[in-house]
């Protein structure tokens, strides 16, 4: 407080001035200091008529200030969201009180406060667009230079009722400060200014509050620094709204009542002192129903599509997944999805975006991954898009999608990588690994993540869609089966805590899936059977089979080859298999192998290759399965029985995907797994094939296995020739 007298008359020698405050007329006019070993000194500057000037001259009070641990001080804050339901847009209002009593000592004034948000109170992302910070210099702290922060840097407004002035006397403007970090829990990535100004009585209180937000919740707090000893009853600061598009900075928590507790530090005695809890009630939830109670009590009913862009068979088309929620539902935290068969990706010539990369891109700024991406170009493969935020109209967020390497054992990931820019913010980049699992058996695909963020550098993100296109050229590949499919798994929700995965909730979803013009597709494979070496009986020859088959022909959906009585399973070689939980262990023994296959697809620049073992079955005889390793790994189990004196094996589910070529060896000699009941030069040997298409369609026929025996076979054929034409005469 401070006061000038001014035209004193110079016609009477002035030799004691002397003005007495009276605090007990009328009330308390002056209130001593909360203080008690703070600086508690009085200043005068007096001007003569003939111009000079003595001072600051520098006096202590009557007495020195005391009892300071005697002064009351019973802070409290109050919080309101103004009638919003739950989960929404909000009008929060936060007060901080401090009772005050006139005589005979008043309550300390408040040198700090530590102000903390009920739980599930955040900032809303929908806010962003179109806000500006006010620059530092725009706002002069500690100065009575005019404030001239921007229009579109109003969040809120701020009332200060005293008792040394009429009520309502102070109030101003509350504006967005600039980010000076990314660190949400060092109070400086979000700052406010607040500017209460009293034109009549010439007051003006400037503060600078800095935001701490939880990076794991998004809970927010406050805290208020250096404030002057001035009494006040309240601070209110209402978040109402922005001057750029009316949309509240915070959003109200997601159930009907949440408390937290705040501390206040007084000039009295410099210690913290916890306030009571401070509740926030609210009374329904978004559209009017109930409020929830507890956070497991929310509703989770997430939207979800799944679907190519075009639905026709063996079209190379993007793939679109959509997954939506609206206010009032549990946050979207994580997904469990099977794609059907035959929706797959061509991974020849895409790279992988290396995991040094993908931790470059998490360290940088938004604005630096924007302007230079991390992951190499040739590993983009579609682009995400997010909408966050309570209210209307929510901020989207785009970002890019790569594909990656092998990832929390899946062979294969998708890496999503998005630059958090927000209106002025830049709160850095989100990346986020999905591992992609393919089925060995029917190569489908199968995403499980829980690394969906509800809260981003400390932002309560409040995820409303989350949309994935895949759509690098001739990336994504229809199947060629015309059935009734479909996208199926569950969308995992927050739960009854979406910091704890073991508590989230789960919704089953499933969109439907069918290709069209599969009967439109060609079915001309071709199989080639070879045998080697040993022909004579009792011996083991070696078989080679060949399958080649032509692009933009139906998939093959089964295989079945018949070979003659003229070859049958070496029992010694039965013996020696592998059981199915040695083949899960991946620990068959050597014995158990009996050939070795390569399948060729231009979807993979390599071939998948691997041995071909007999494994333990339910049926007579074991199975024929080729593990096949490489960029993926696929297991082709093949049926073996008797058909027609013969023995056959059936494959009888073969992936829906394009494969050029399939070559299976099986070597004879000592371990060969074949052995032949007769000569095999005494006349051809056919065998029985069935193909079929996964569009029905078939290929079946009769065919002649080539032996190293073929020249015998027409020697002999020309020998009986000339036999008959002796015994019976030429025609």
């Amino acid at each position: 407080e401070g006061f000038t007298i001014s035209g004193i008359p110079n016609t009477v020698p002035l030799v004691e001035n002397r003005l007495v405050f009276n605090g007990q007329a009328g009330g308390t006019f002056l209130t001593l200091g909360s203080q008690c070993n703070g600086p508690s000194t009085t200043t005068l500057k007096v001007e003569s008529y003939e111009g000079q000037t003595v001072g600051p001259l520098a006096t202590k009070p009557p007495a020195d200030i005391s009892g300071c641990q005697t002064v009351p001080f019973s802070p409290s804050v109050a919080a309101s969201a103004n009638g919003a339901p739950t989960d929404s847009s909000a009008n929060v209002s936060v007060a901080l009180e401090i009772p005050q009593k006139l005589q005979p000592v008043n309550s300390s004034t408040v040198k700090a406060a530590r102000v903390t948000l009920p739980q599930g109170v955040g900032l809303n992302p929908a806010t962003a667009p179109g806000l500006e910070f006010c620059p530092n210099a725009k706002f002069p702290l500690h100065s009575t230079a005019a404030v001239s922060c921007p229009a579109k840097s109003q969040v809120g407004t701020v009332t200060i009722q005293t008792p040394v002035l009429p009520p309502n006397s102070l109030t101003g403007p509350v504006y967005l400060a600039p980010q000076e970090s990314r660190d949400p829990t060092s109070g400086k990535e979000y700052r406010i200014f607040f500017d209460a100004v009293s034109q009549r009585y010439g007051v003006d209180v400037r503060l600078e509050g800095k935001v701490a937000a939880n990076p794991a919740t998004g809970q927010l707090t406050a805290t208020f620094e250096g404030a002057p000893q001035v009494a006040f009853s309240s601070v209110t600061l209402s978040f109402n709204g922005t001057a750029a598009h009316g949309i509240p900075a915070l959003s109200s928590p997601p159930i009907c009542s949440s408390s937290a507790t705040s501390q206040v530090t007084p000039w009295s005695t410099g210690s913290p002192v916890s306030t009571p809890a401070t509740t926030l009630t609210l009374s329904q939830a978004p559209g009017g129903a109930p409020c929830a109670k507890t956070l497991g009590e929310r509703p989770f009913a997430p939207g979800f599509s799944a679907q190519p862009s075009s639905q026709q068979a063996a079209a190379y088309t993007p793939f679109q997944l959509q997954i939506t929620r609206t206010d009032g539902q549990q946050e979207i935290k994580g997904m469990d999805l099977t794609l059907p068969p035959g929706a797959t990706a061509k991974l020849a010539g895409v790279a992988y975006c290396p995991p040094q990369k993908l931790t470059a891109a998490a360290g940088n700024s938004g604005a630096a991954e924007k302007k230079s991406h991390s992951c190499p170009a040739d590993s983009h493969v579609g682009v995400a898009t997010v909408l966050a935020g309570t209210g209307s109209s929510p901020l989207k967020i785009e970002g890019d999608v790569y594909l990656a390497g092998p990832y929390q054992g899946a062979p294969l990931s998708l890496a999503v990588v998005t630059p958090a820019l927000a209106g002025p913010f830049d709160l850095g980049t989100v990346v986020i690994r999905v591992p992609v699992f393919v089925d060995a058996e029917t190569a489908q695909i199968h995403t499980v993540t829980t690394a969906i963020p509800d809260v981003f550098g400390g932002a309560k993100l409040d995820i409303r869609s989350i949309g994935v296109n895949l759509n690098r050229k001739e990336f994504t590949l229809n199947g060629t089966n015309c059935a009734q499919m479909a996208t199926e798994g569950s969308i995992k929700g927050g739960g009854s805590d979406p910091t704890n995965p073991a508590a989230f909730s789960s919704a089953s979803v499933s969109s439907a899936i069918k290709l069209a013009n599969c009967e439109a597709l060609a079915f001309k494979p071709k199989l080639k059977l070879r045998l080697f070496g040993a022909t004579k009986r009792n011996k083991s020859p070696k078989l080679r089979a060949e399958l080649k088959a032509r692009g933009g022909d139906a998939n093959i959906g089964r295989a079945s080859v018949a070979l003659p009585h003229a070859l049958f399973l070496k029992q010694s070689s039965i013996s020696q298999i592998c059981t199915r939980v040695q083949f899960a262990a991946s620990q068959c023994p050597k014995k158990s192998v009996y050939g070795f296959a390569r399948a060729f697809t231009p979807l993979l620049d390599k071939p998948l290759e691997g041995p071909v073992y007999l494994r333990s079955s339910n049926n007579t005889l074991p199975d024929m399965v080729a593990d096949l390793e490489g960029q993926i790994d696929i297991v082709l189990d093949g049926r073996i029985d008797s058909y027609k004196g013969g023995i056959r094996t059936t494959f009888d589910r073969v992936p829906d995907v394009p494969v050029s070529k399939f070559v299976l060896t099986l070597p004879g000699g000592k371990h060969g797994l074949l052995v032949a009941s007769r000569s095999l030069c005494s006349k051809p040997v056919k065998g029985i094939i069935q193909l079929k298409g996964q569009n029905g369609k078939t290929a079946n026929r009769h065919q002649k296995l080539r032996t190293p025996c073929k020249g015998k076979h027409q020697r002999k054929h020309k020998h009986r020739s000339k036999q008959h034409k002796s015994k019976h005469g030429s025609s």
